[in-house]
């Protein structure tokens, strides 16, 4: 059971963290502790002594933002919408998702804190993928989803994807912020390289 003390310093804390959130779309320069401490009514050294630094602040904030996309996505995927408007609304969502974080700022994180690195790849192997799994169990009960393509290689193919966005280079992760690119790159996932046979 928490006491009074901890329970104002957790809610505090995820005053700050949501009010970072508000500026992970921004370069990693351009986020200042000033302007967070300013957001969430906190003074910069509230920030300090609760985080030690922005870069900690901000691995607590992409984490935070994680579990409520997460909590987001189970209960899009619970609802009774048909198949094909779940898979795009998911995936609007997953682009929507890169107007909130940038890639830029967020792969410069990956690469400097492993701690962070691992966190990201643990919540993609047995969170996300585990609600896309379910996702494609249903369409293929449906008779939409290819039976040919089992699960493990789904798996490993995410796998490839996530470590390729994680460890994309500063020019790549500015590229693929382009709506269009995006676009692209989901049409590559859904449909293939292929001309599908009508």
């Amino acid at each position: 059971m928490l006491d009074g003390y901890k329970k104002r310093t957790l809610k505090k804390m995820e005053n700050i963290e949501l009010n970072t959130i508000k500026l992970l779309s921004l370069p990693l320069n351009d986020i200042k502790i000033m302007d967070i401490a300013k957001l969430a009514n906190v003074s910069q050294v509230s920030i300090y002594n609760y985080y030690g630094s922005k870069e900690a602040l901000l691995k607590a904030a992409i984490l935070r933002l994680m579990d409520q996309q997460y909590e987001e996505y189970k209960q899009l995927l619970s609802t009774s919408i048909p198949f094909n408007e779940k898979i795009k609304e998911l995936f609007m969502r997953k682009k929507n998702g890169l107007d909130i974080v940038n890639l830029e700022m967020f792969t410069v994180l990956m690469q400097k804190d492993k701690e962070l690195h691992d966190s990201v790849l643990d919540f993609t192997m047995n969170k996300s993928f585990k609600l896309l799994i379910s996702l494609i169990d249903e369409g293929r009960s449906l008779g939409l989803v290819r039976n040919e393509v089992q699960n493990q290689t789904l798996l490993i193919y995410i796998q490839v994807l996530s470590q390729a966005f994680m460890n994309m280079d500063t020019a790549t992760s500015q590229y693929i912020q382009k709506k269009e690119v995006i676009d692209e790159i989901m049409n590559l996932f859904l449909y293939g390289l292929l001309k599908q046979e009508d």
